[in-house]
């Protein structure tokens, strides 16, 4: 099966170049996909030297620009990170045996920090996610770390943009009557704490858990958006 990985940037310029170099250095080859979402700094120019292929997105939102990657994208699964994120060499070759199961549809992956301060913290929030995944509870995933197969990602319409928060877990709830999920916790993703170091743990946490009990509860996602952290 063929994998493309859609990443989505907006002023990436700091960090964009160690993401797509990790992507590069994957055990089994991948499409790489960029979508710059408006960037006024060198992220583009930094882009086009490692990606397959760089678009451009001019409506603002991570759901507009992973879809216009999506759509770029040739591969028959489509894997998901960010640009301030590090995946492990074999990040692609972990997902790839569950996708064997033609019932399965998407598999998912915790988000650690790259900074020793966080490790914790999202390694904890991790856990979370994990045990609300496996209880039913609702889909408490991240499209930092993520695999789906995109024949399902066509049926749905893709990310809804009108979302800005959670639009991760909105498309889970989108997509999960076509299939089965896996969530593989030792396939680690690291990310920048930035988001924490800006806005608060206590108040990231807490809009993210009112968001997720929104779409559990009413079908619907909130539409605010996190403060931008670039």
């Amino acid at each position: 099966m063929n994998v493309s990985v859609a990443v989505p940037a907006y002023n990436e310029e700091k960090f964009i170049a160690d993401c797509l170099m990790s992507l590069k250095k994957q055990t089994v080859p991948c499409e790489i996909v960029v979508c710059d979402n408006g960037s006024t700094d060198r992220t583009y120019q930094i882009a086009v030297k490692y990606a397959d292929k760089v678009v451009r997105e001019s409506k603002r939102g991570v759901a507009h620009a992973f879809n216009a990657a999506s759509r770029a994208a040739g591969g028959e699964l489509l894997a998901f990170t960010g640009a301030d994120c590090i995946v492990p060499g074999d990040w692609i070759e972990k997902f790839l045996p569950e996708f064997s199961d033609r019932r399965v549809i998407a598999c998912f992956g915790p988000v650690h920090s790259t900074k020793r301060k966080y490790w914790r913290t999202l390694k904890y929030y991790s856990i979370f996610h994990s045990v609300i995944t496996r209880l039913k509870i609702t889909w408490g995933i991240s499209d930092a770390n993520m695999m789906v197969r995109k024949s399902v990602l066509e049926k749905v319409g893709y990310f809804d943009p009108k979302v800005q928060i959670m639009e991760d877990s909105f498309l889970v709830r989108k997509i999960r009557r076509y299939g089965k999920f896996r969530f593989l916790r030792k396939n680690i993703v690291r990310t920048s704490p930035r988001r924490f170091e800006k806005e608060g743990i206590l108040r990231i946490f807490f809009k993210y858990f009112t968001s997720l009990i929104l779409i559990k509860v009413t079908g619907k996602a909130g539409c605010k958006r996190l403060t931008t952290v670039r």
